[in-house]
This record gives C-alpha cells, sequence and structure tokens, in this order.
C-alpha cells in the first residue's frame, strides 16, 4: 500500500474482495468502489461522534472499533469488534428515512483501517448497481415509517381522549354545584322579596334587620376560610338550636345548621335581641334572617365552584400551553402540577393511588417545549399507574430537584417493576407488555423522543419490584429551536 496524504491510502480491488460486505461484487464492480473511495488510517482515539452530521461510508478493514452511546451521564459501550466489514455511516444516502445524524459513537483502540466513501458516491452506487433491493429497502422504510405516524396520531388521540375523560370528570362537580346552588338562590331570593311591611315589621325590626345581614355577610366570609369538623358542627348546631327553641322559635332545629355553616352561634343571636323578651316579630324576623344566610352560602358555593372552574381551565392552558408560543421559557415544577391535576380522576385523594411530590426550590425556568414536557410526564404517569393495577399498595412520587448543570425529575411507582429480560427495550417504538389492544408501544418512546432529541436530555429507568423510577434529566442551558419533532 501507498501512503497518501499521510492518512490515507489507496484502495485494492482485491483487498476489498476479502470483505464479507464486498465478496459477491465483480472485478469492476470492486473497481468502481476503489476510484470513488480510499482507505483511512486511525490511530488510537475517536473515528466518529455521537450527534454529528452523518457523512461517508466506512468499512473496517483491520483493527479494533468501539461503539458507545452516552445515557444518564455518561458514555456506555454498546458493542466491541475487529470483524473486518464492519460498517457505519450513509445510510440516509439511499434510504428516505436514514438518519442524518450520527446516533452513536465509534472510536479506535488500536491502528486500525477503514474503506471510506463519500456518501453521495455510494448512495448512487447502491441504487445503480441493486435497484430492486433499494426499492424494497425504501418500501420497507416508508411502511414503517407510516405505521409510526399511525400508531402515534392514534395514541395522541387516546391522550387527548383521557384528557377530555379526565376534564369532563373534573368539571362534573362544580357544574353540577352551580346550577344546584343557583336552582336553590332562586328560591330565597323569592322569599325574601316579599315584602317587609307585610310581615308587620317596624322601623325597629327593620334596622334589626339590616344590622343583623351585615353583620352575617362578613361572618359567612370568614366561615367559609375555616371550616369546622363534623364534631364541632354537631355541637354548635345543638346549643344554636336549644337557643332558638327557647325563644320559640319553630323551626328551631331546621335552622340551626344554616345559622353554624355561617359561623354564627348562640352569642351572636343572644347580641340581636332588642331586649329582655323577643318582640312579637322575631320570629319572623329569625325566618327571614334565615333566607338571607342561605342565599350567602348559596352564593359562597356558587363562587367556589366557578372559582374550580376557573382553575381547571387555567390547569388544561397549563397543560396544553393553548395561547403561548411552543419554545418558550417554563417552570418545570408548575409543568408538572398541571399534568398530576390533569390525572385528578385517577389518582390523589378519594382514588386508590397516593401521590406524594417532593418539588426542589429555586428551580430556574427552562427554555423549552412545555406541551411536549407535558406529553412526556402523561406518558411516564400512564405507564406508572398501568403498573401499580394489582399492587397492594398504590404510590406515585413526584420529585424535581437541580441536580448540576440540570434539573432533575425522577417519576416512581409502587407496581411490579420492569421484567429484567425487556428493560433494554421499553422505549423502543411500538414495544409493549400489555395486552393485545391495550397498548400501541409509543409512549416511552414518544417521552424518549421529546425529552431526549427534543431536548437534549437524558431518560433513564431503575426497577425493582415495588420501586420503579422513570428520571428525566434536563440541561440548563437553552434547548435548540427546531429540533427533532416528538
Amino acid at each position: 500500500m501507498t501512503d497518501v496524504g499521510g492518512d490515507q491510502q489507496q484502495c485494492s480491488p482485491e483487498e476489498l474482495k476479502a470483505l464479507f460486505l464486498f465478496e459477491s461484487l465483480t472485478d469492476e464492480q470492486l473497481a468502481q468502489l476503489c476510484r470513488a473511495g480510499h482507505i483511512e488510517v486511525f490511530a488510537p482515539g475517536s473515528v466518529i461522534v455521537e450527534g454529528d452530521p452523518v457523512t461517508p461510508l466506512r468499512v473496517l478493514v483491520d483493527g479494533d472499533l468501539v461503539l458507545t452511546k452516552w445515557a444518564g451521564g455518561r458514555e456506555l459501550e454498546l458493542s466491541r469488534t475487529s470483524q473486518p466489514g464492519a460498517f457505519f455511516g450513509a445510510r440516509s444516502s439511499f434510504s428516505p428515512v436514514g438518519h442524518d445524524h450520527n446516533r452513536f459513537s465509534v472510536r479506535v483502540t488500536r491502528r486500525s483501517r477503514f474503506f471510506v466513501m463519500p456518501a453521495e458516491e455510494f448512495g448512487a452506487f447502491v441504487k445503480s448497481l441493486f435497484p430492486m433491493a433499494v426499492y424494497l429497502i425504501d418500501g420497507l422504510a416508508e411502511t414503517a415509517e407510516k405505521q409510526h405516524r399511525v400508531a402515534d396520531e392514534r395514541d395522541r388521540m387516546l391522550a387527548l381522549g383521557q384528557l377530555s375523560a379526565a376534564l369532563t370528570h373534573e368539571l362534573n362537580n362544580p357544574v353540577a354545584a352551580v346550577v344546584r346552588a343557583a336552582t336553590d338562590l332562586r328560591g330565597r331570593l323569592d322569599a325574601l322579596t316579599v315584602p317587609l311591611v307585610d310581615s308587620g315589621f317596624d322601623s325597629a325590626a327593620l334596622a334589626f334587620l339590616a344590622a343583623a345581614q351585615t353583620d352575617v355577610v362578613a361572618r359567612a366570609a370568614a366561615a367559609s376560610g375555616q371550616p369546622l369538623s363534623a364534631m364541632q358542627a354537631s355541637d354548635l348546631e345543638d346549643e344554636v338550636g336549644e337557643w332558638l327553641s327557647s325563644q320559640g322559635i319553630a323551626d328551631a332545629w331546621d335552622m340551626a345548621p344554616t345559622f353554624v355553616e355561617a359561623g354564627l352561634d348562640s352569642r351572636w343571636l343572644e347580641q340581636l335581641l332588642p331586649g329582655d323578651q323577643p318582640p312579637s316579630w322575631f320570629a319572623s324576623a329569625m325566618t327571614w334572617l334565615r333566607h338571607r344566610v342561605e342565599a350567602e352560602l348559596l352564593t359562597h358555593q356558587i363562587h367556589d365552584a366557578a372559582q374550580r372552574i376557573s382553575g381547571l381551565v387555567t390547569d388544561v392552558k397549563q397543560y396544553t400551553q393553548l395561547n403561548s408560543a411552543p419554545f418558550q421559557l417554563a417552570d418545570v415544577n408548575a409543568l408538572l402540577t398541571s399534568t398530576l391535576r390533569m390525572f385528578a380522576g385517577r389518582i390523589g385523594a378519594g382514588t386508590s393511588v397516593e401521590v406524594i411530590t417532593d418539588f426542589g426550590p429555586s428551580i430556574p425556568e427552562l427554555l423549552c417545549y412545555p406541551a411536549e414536557l407535558n406529553q412526556a410526564w402523561t406518558h411516564i404517569i400512564e405507564n406508572a399507574i398501568a403498573a401499580m393495577r394489582l399492587a397492594d399498595r398504590r404510590t406515585l412520587t413526584v420529585r424535581s430537584r437541580l441536580d448540576d448543570d440540570a434539573v432533575r425529575i425522577e417519576i416512581s411507582d409502587t407496581g411490579s417493576g420492569i421484567p429484567a429480560d425487556v428493560r433494554g427495550r421499553i422505549f423502543e417504538p411500538f414495544f409493549t407488555t400489555k395486552p393485545l389492544g391495550e397498548g400501541t408501544g409509543l409512549g416511552l418512546h414518544l417521552a424518549w423522543r421529546i425529552v431526549v432529541n427534543r431536548h437534549g436530555g437524558e431518560l433513564l429507568e431503575t426497577s425493582r419490584p415495588r420501586d420503579t423510577t422513570f428520571v428525566v434529566r434536563l440541561p440548563l442551558r437553552p434547548a435548540t429551536e427546531g429540533g427533532e419533532g416528538p
């Protein structure tokens, strides 16, 4: 061999024919390869770097190469070989769904030689000599890509359906409360609009009611923020009922719960008496005051329900990032919170899944795609809930921390764990351990693409029975807008 330019050598057709990749080619085809390519010599060290643009075809002639990939902040060795004919690169030169960037790194451990051929010329060579094979590869690749898009869209629609179902479930209670309270309020207002003079109220009675209702409004507002325990409420109702009954009020025991709910006790009622003995209009005034208290309480119920509806709408906007730029600064803790609220009908209070949140303070905002990160959290939490379906103790734990130059998010469950024989495949597209029809196998794959490809982060997992944790690390440095889509 004759050195060309120090690290390059002329190509020999005989040497290429000894490689299994080229052993079936004719002498003319081998000569064509040699005219287009050359032998390149590498000293121990890097050959290609993960993430760099894919350029030529490289075929190992002699030497040793190691394939590695970054994961979890460290470089993992994928494989090691000294097999002549091992090749990599230039896939996109003849396949419509080839990769434009290296998905792994390659280094050599000793002086090694590669046959190197520019991607464009290699693509033209393959297409000219093996047109049928290229068509088959194209067809298979396009079919796989279409299947991926269809399943991806189905997964998105399922997620949308789950979001709609969760939102409908959460809206049902406050909307029903508004309708019910508004209907009841109409009845109370009808009772309050009866002309007061028809009830025999004189000026003293009107002055009494005016002062009482002003105090009622203030006390009801204070009581709404300090709810009583069931025991406290029961004791006060007995006390108020007895006092009203002692004043000759016929509906004393019906009135008592209403007054107690508004924060009114027997001492307050005693202060209302204009003298030692209740006047003749006192019973009618108590009835009118009861309707006024009920109207005030119903107003509070409507306000609280409306606030709940407004909060749900805000949560949905935060979750979907409606009316927001797709690439923006976002609070990771707020994103996690909005996602958990979308699961409120399936996790948290009133469900069989306990939720523990442990969000770290002082986590800076990240420049990211917030709606896509919410989608990634959703897929991971969905898998966690499914894994805990048969567990005796169902606990979902979500943590966030500042971790050197990244934000670290951990989502843990107490499910059955991931079997050791499938752990290496959980991020593969279409791979699922769920029964047929229950999963597309794209959830964790999409989460991987969003975290790793879209944001330059890391997605790892550790698993044993009753303790599975998915770890997401998002770099503090700004992500690059326009990266690979999810």
